[in-house]
């Protein structure tokens, strides 16, 4: 299975404010700045489409992404913030 198109769909502070669950999902989940951003902007071949920096802690909601495969389904990437080390106050860290 390819991906052949792939485009942002949203940003969502908290779970009650994300897509319907009406098509397959999967999520990316780990340490911040290892490199999930990265990850996505790989599989999709589209450099930019998850945002990415060099200091941790740049993804701070949970980031939807409407992917098509070659086999015309049609799914969800999701970014979450990382755990662990980010540069955001301590409020914000409390917060997520």
């Amino acid at each position: 299975m390819e991906i052949i198109d792939a485009k942002y769909i949203i940003s969502s502070a908290t779970y009650k404010q994300c897509p319907p669950a009406n098509k397959l999902e999967y999520a990316f989940i780990g340490r911040s700045n290892v490199g999930k951003s990265s990850l996505i902007n790989m599989l999709t071949n589209k450099k930019g489409l998850a945002k990415t920096s060099a200091s941790p802690g740049k993804t701070q909601l949970i980031n939807h992404f409407d992917v098509t495969s070659s086999d015309k389904k049609k799914w969800y990437l999701v970014d979450l913030p990382g755990y662990g080390y980010a540069t955001v106050s301590q409020k914000a860290r409390n917060n997520w």
